[in-house]
């Protein structure tokens, strides 16, 4: 089996005709995990095949979709319930072909399965059943459809987004299809929170690391704790999750290089992980109520 190239060559399968948003995920969990935003108009027709491999590729549609055809490992296969905010999984073991008719924009995940065998193992877990899911079968799930709706978002910034928001948002999708339609990918445990040095530890680890050039499984690992455990525990004692309490320190930070006063807003953004200075100035009014040059003015007053 082929057990990666799908993902590898997103762009390179959908490329005629569509518009393809692609990024890795990587990570020391998911080095082969890829999400795109894949679009495209009327009369598409055949796509080319995916090989068969130890995967699943699950699409949430972004518009509904009603005409075309479905054929695993060469059989003519059903599609129902493509729908808006649903959602569609492949198992990938199975040759998928497909001729598109409509019009069509889906958010794409192409998850190898050695990435739920890895969450399993971070828990002390054994590795994930196969998923209870009929491919090209829809269906409505809210926790993936909020997950997917927020990465949706992300990609049209692509450029802004850090290693920790993707590991996050992957973590947090994969250990609830697990849980939902396979195995628990983690222990249940009495929910205890984090002690008080694992706090700290965390803390210290992401702002030292400003550009979110960090994973989920870092911080995790450092702390004595699974992923997700980790996840969910650092939420409930800061209100944040781990990537909206980074962009906290980057603003925190901002605002300490900008009452020093030697830096340009430029190079202020730059020097806090920021992509720019436009997306430095779009989170620093949404976290401190205006712009950084009108904050920097009004403290020199």
């Amino acid at each position: 089996m082929d057990t990666g190239s799908y993902g590898e060559r997103l762009d390179e399968h959908w490329h005629s005709k569509t518009i393809v948003t692609a990024l890795s995920v990587g990570g020391p969990l998911a080095p082969d995990v890829t999400i795109a935003r894949i679009a495209g108009g009327p009369g598409y027709g055949f796509v080319a095949p995916v090989p068969a491999q130890e995967g699943y590729a699950l699409s949430l549609e972004l518009m509904d979709y009603d005409k075309g055809e479905l054929w695993l490992d060469g059989r003519s296969t059903p599609q129902t319930e493509l729908l808006r905010n649903n959602s569609v999984f492949f198992d990938l073991r199975s040759s998928v072909e497909a001729k598109l008719d409509d019009p069509f924009d889906t958010l794409h995940f192409h998850i190898p399965r050695q990435y739920f065998d890895n969450l399993a193992l971070a828990g002390g877990r054994p590795p994930m059943a196969d998923l209870r899911v009929v491919s090209g079968q829809g269906f409505h799930d809210p926790v993936i459809a909020h997950l997917g709706l927020a990465m949706t978002a992300a990609l049209e910034r692509s450029g802004e987004l850090s290693q920790l928001f993707l590991d996050q948002a992957m973590v947090a999708l994969c250990t609830h299809i697990a849980a939902a339609y396979g195995t628990e990918l983690e222990p249940r445990a009495v929910a205890r929170g984090l002690a008080t040095w694992q706090l700290k530890r965390a803390r210290d680890m992401i702002a030292s690391r400003l550009d979110g050039n960090l994973t989920i499984t870092e911080i995790a690992v450092a702390c004595g704790l699974t992923p997700s455990y980790f996840a969910k525990q650092f939420a409930r004692a800061t209100g944040m999750t781990p990537h909206r309490w980074l962009l906290k320190m980057r603003v925190d930070r901002g605002r300490q290089l900008l009452l020093e006063g030697r830096l340009t807003i430029a190079e202020v953004a730059v020097a806090c992980g920021f992509a720019d200075q436009s997306h430095f100035t779009r989170i620093f009014s949404r976290e401190v109520g205006t712009s950084p040059k009108a904050w920097r003015d009004a403290q020199r007053r």
